[in-house]
């Protein structure tokens, strides 16, 4: 049990010691003091990096208070809250469409008027949730697909969960969308919370499909991309949004970011 959890207010960034944006930090696996991990508004967030570095740079950002990359039970529960009557009461947050992926959807104090991107509708909330840039979390099917090791070697080579990473069923006959949809539905080991299986139809949004609470599109992890992703980027439509999950295969890319949970 868990007095709480403190999840980062915007995408990741990186910053020297001087406290200056990083624009690029790099595909790094231990930060320096030059190379600082830190959630503000107005910058660009931190991407290019595989989910393997994310997920040893995120643990290594205060082990006292056990920082760890953002899983997809975190995820569901910052969108229930937001989706309440404690957050947006129903309305759908705002897409950050910032095509330079700055945080808070804009340069410099732009979440002073973005607040329509906020989880609360004011500049007390979390943005970067629907758009921005995707962002990679601790959650992945054990497929044995090589990108297991070759991106997330760091924590994704095992087959059950463990403390700071959910491992999913899949359907080890038809490594398919929607047959590990459907296989994560009638498993032991369904969980509710992770706003997968409670807010989506099916696992496979193809074309114009949106299959998501909001009309967001939901694609469940399969073959070579078995890492989920959440929240969309900035040029997705109704890809984008609290209620989105898709997949990667956990590799370098500038449309992906992540985000840092500490415990309470």
């Amino acid at each position: 049990d868990l007095a709480g959890i403190w999840v980062a207010k915007y995408e990741m960034s990186g910053e020297d010691a001087s406290g200056k944006n990083i624009p690029e930090p790099g595909d790094i696996s231990a930060l320096t003091s030059d190379k600082k991990l830190v959630s503000k508004p107005g910058v660009q967030s931190w991407r290019d990096i595989t989910i393997g570095n994310i997920y040893s740079i995120c643990l290594s950002y205060a082990t006292d208070k056990e920082s760890h990359l953002m899983k997809n039970s975190e995820w569901g529960a910052i969108a229930y809250l937001t989706h309440s009557q404690y957050g947006r009461n129903g309305h759908e947050i705002a897409v950050n469409e910032s095509k330079d992926f700055y945080t808070g959807g804009g340069t410099e104090e732009a979440y002073k008027t973005n607040t329509d991107q906020s989880s609360t509708g004011n500049v007390y909330g979390i943005y970067d949730l629907s758009g921005g840039a995707w962002e990679d979390v601790a959650s992945y099917i054990p497929n044995d697909d090589h990108s297991l090791s070759d991106y997330g070697s760091s924590f994704a080579t095992l087959t059950e969960s463990t403390k700071y990473a959910t491992v999913y069923p899949y359907d080890g006959d038809n490594d398919g969308r929607e047959s590990n949809y459907n296989k994560y539905k009638e498993s032991k080991e369904t969980r509710y919370g992770d706003a997968i299986l409670e807010t989506s139809s099916s696992g496979s949004s193809k074309g114009s499909g949106a299959n998501s609470w909001n009309q967001d599109a939901s694609t469940f992890p399969f073959t070579d991309v078995p890492f989920f992703v959440r929240g969309g980027a900035y040029m997705n439509d109704f890809r984008a949004g609290m209620f989105f999950f898709g997949s990667n295969d956990g590799g370098k890319s500038i449309y992906y970011s992540f985000r840092t949970v500490l415990v309470l």
